[in-house]
């Protein structure tokens, strides 16, 4: 579905960019953004996982592994370590703390994972693996993280449903945890009647167990009309930007309304085609229908928006003749709480025409 997009959008940002000279002083001067390379990780296709992995990259929730030839692997049947969990639920779910939280031995200030791990230990979502050890590189369990995970969303999540029995779950210190997360459909078992506690998760596994929880946060949810608003002051001061040709103010839209994939998918856009550039081109652009936003879905953090109705027409005249083309502004717009408390647009799915 992005590739459908970026097919969209290279014919939109192409037609405006061939007419009028682009000054790259306003991108330069917008916020960073990731090289769009590192949005598209080798190993995913077709994994049972893609959804959730592909939407948690495409978040900033969730990086690959370097190739060393600009391409990433995100190894998502590989183990992932208690360090990668927490920095991944920290970052998911806006966790914040000025409190000092537990002193490890083997977590040094500096270290990528620090932080997160200072965040967790002070709201007693994580423990050490003893009472001076974090264990940071050490792979985390399935069961380890039913007992982050539940503790990180307790008071945003109701737990409520029937259990699963799991005939391996022994009476240990996760049990509860384990049974509590299978009530809300957090976990599931690796079988009908296992859960395989102490097993190794994996990248896949870990990420799923996260999204599954974010998506039951039903606590604090942003007003409709906030998120609405917001994606429709995207697309127009888009579209009125780029028809008056005013990449100032471009580059200001891209760094107010978008973050991950799509900030750096428009500015990369932008950046490539300024090689087709053709003076002798003109063009007129017409907007048809604005697009109506609904959601679709939502939680405290996240929410998914359809657009709808919205089209424009794109005429360009050159040496060649006229070409016009109708593009249809109709799919998902999928956004994310910051930090800062705003929301952003993080991807642009298309529906197939």
């Amino acid at each position: 579905m992005r590739q459908l997009f970026n097919r969209i959008t290279l014919f939109f940002l192409a037609m405006i960019l061939v007419v009028f000279p682009f000054s790259w002083s306003s991108v330069h001067a917008a916020d960073s953004y990731k090289s769009l390379d590192l949005y598209f990780p080798t190993d995913i296709d077709g994994h049972w996982a893609y959804e959730t992995l592909d939407n948690f990259v495409n978040a900033d929730l969730l990086n690959g592994y370097s190739l060393g030839n600009g391409e990433v692997a995100l190894k998502p049947n590989h183990p992932i370590t208690r360090a990668e969990f927490v920095a991944i639920l920290v970052q998911a779910t806006g966790l914040h703390s000025t409190a000092q939280g537990k002193t490890f031995s083997d977590v040094k200030a500096g270290k990528w994972y620090a932080e997160s791990v200072r965040i967790a230990s002070s709201l007693g979502v994580v423990g050490g693996v003893s009472s001076t050890k974090f264990g940071p590189d050490l792979p985390i369990t399935r069961g380890d993280i039913a007992v982050m995970v539940v503790r990180a969303f307790s008071s945003t999540v109701e737990f409520k449903g029937k259990a699963k029995t799991f005939k391996d779950v022994p009476n240990y210190y996760a049990a509860a945890s384990i049974s509590k997360a299978s009530q809300a459909g957090i976990v599931s078992g690796m079988t009908a009647t296992t859960f395989q506690p102490f097993a190794k998760a994996t990248r896949a596994q870990a990420v799923v167990m996260l999204e599954r929880a974010l998506k039951l946060e039903q606590t604090e949810l942003p007003d409709t009309a906030e998120l609405t608003t917001l994606a429709s002051n995207a697309t127009e001061s888009e579209i009125k930007a780029m028809t008056e040709h005013n990449y100032d103010q471009l580059s200001v839209t891209y760094a107010t309304y978008y973050t991950g994939y799509q900030l750096s998918y428009n500015f990369t856009s932008l950046e490539d085609l300024t090689s087709t550039l053709d003076e002798e081109t003109s063009m007129d652009i017409e907007t048809l229908s604005q697009p109506d936003f609904s959601v679709i879905e939502n939680s405290n953090r996240y929410a998914v928006l359809e657009a709808a109705g919205g089209k424009m027409k794109i005429t360009i005249n050159s040496g060649e003749g006229k070409q016009e083309e109708t593009v249809s502004m109709d799919g998902l717009y999928k956004l994310r709480k910051m930090n800062d408390n705003s929301w952003k647009i993080y991807a642009i799915l298309p529906y197939e025409e």
